[in-house]
């Protein structure tokens, strides 16, 4: 087994079936946008002019999960016959998760496997089922999945564009922020149903940023959702006035989740971005110009 892994998941499909592996690879990353998904189309600089062969055997090798679209289309494929070779080659405790998408017989397959089949109505399913299948994975193999907050914490040391350098150039030009103004609480026919767990600074200089843990109670609407991420962000923006903020909900009865979070996140920033604080402080950017920016859970929706 591979010590490190480049993608978390690796999609082999037929070209005729394109449109199904683009809705799982889209469904993967609305999960979590922190999901590193193999889909050939999103791959095309990293491939064009370059051994394909030597590339997808590295690549079906190191991803955690191969999900295997089982077609007829997928049967007639040379390329798909190349791929399956290499899967069978994955240690046989975590070759892939078949997917049928018809009723096709492939000789070459064995007829002992059990598959998961896809319809339009059953697309989430089988994502849970991926995602937890990942989750055993890591947590057979001792690998730890860092948290939202470690992630974001993260992203703001490596940011592509220099976040860390700028901010210390706003201390070296003595550059002041002009004061943010309070902003009206969330409206709506809903009462705040949610408790503060955890607050977290990852501040930078003269940049600040904030994540919040809530809990939630279950069987809460989208709408309400929306209303109690919204209601803790403009609650403690007022307090707190920070450049950027983060809210992560869960629920107790939700199942488990790969991150600090089930239920939903809001990001409450400069244009919706997380990234955008510096250019929020830098440009005087005032909070009337703060956008929320949601993801949503939606096995959250599922707890009986």
């Amino acid at each position: 087994m591979p010590t490190s892994f480049k993608y978390d998941f690796a999609i082999s499909y037929a070209g005729e079936d394109i449109n199904v592996a683009q809705k799982i690879c889209t469904a993967l990353q609305e999960f979590s946008q922190d999901f590193l998904v193999f889909f050939a189309p999103k791959e095309k600089v990293q491939l064009t002019g370059k051994d394909g062969e030597k590339i997808f055997e590295k690549l079906f090798y190191e991803a955690k999960q191969v999900n295997v679209l089982i077609s007829d289309s997928y049967k007639k494929k040379l390329w798909a016959r190349f791929e399956w070779d290499i899967i069978l080659g994955r240690n046989p405790e975590n070759r892939f998760i078949p997917i049928r998408l018809d009723n096709s017989k492939i000789y070459w397959l064995q007829s002992n496997f059990i598959y998961d089949s896809y319809n339009e109505e059953n697309v989430y399913e089988l994502i849970n089922l991926c995602v937890r299948k990942l989750l055993q994975f890591e947590m057979d193999h001792g690998i730890k999945r860092a948290t939202d907050f470690e992630i974001n914490l993260q992203a703001i040391k490596n940011d592509s564009k220099g976040a860390l350098a700028k901010a210390f150039q706003l201390v070296k030009d003595n550059r002041t922020r002009t004061p943010l103004k309070a902003l009206e609480l969330a409206k709506g026919n809903f009462t705040p149903s949610y408790e503060v767990e955890n607050t977290e600074w990852s501040n930078f200089s003269v940049i600040k940023r904030l994540s919040i843990y809530i809990d939630i109670p279950q069987s809460l609407s989208e709408d309400e959702l929306k209303f109690n991420l919204k209601h803790c962000a403009i609650s403690n923006f007022n307090k707190y006035k920070p450049d950027a903020m983060m809210i992560f909900s869960s629920c107790k009865d939700s199942p488990e989740t790969i991150y600090m979070f089930n239920a939903g996140r809001a990001i409450f920033a400069p244009f919706g971005k997380w990234e955008k604080a510096e250019e929020g402080f830098a440009y005087n950017i005032p909070s009337n110009e703060f956008e929320f920016d949601f993801t949503i859970c939606p096995e959250y929706f599922t707890i009986k």
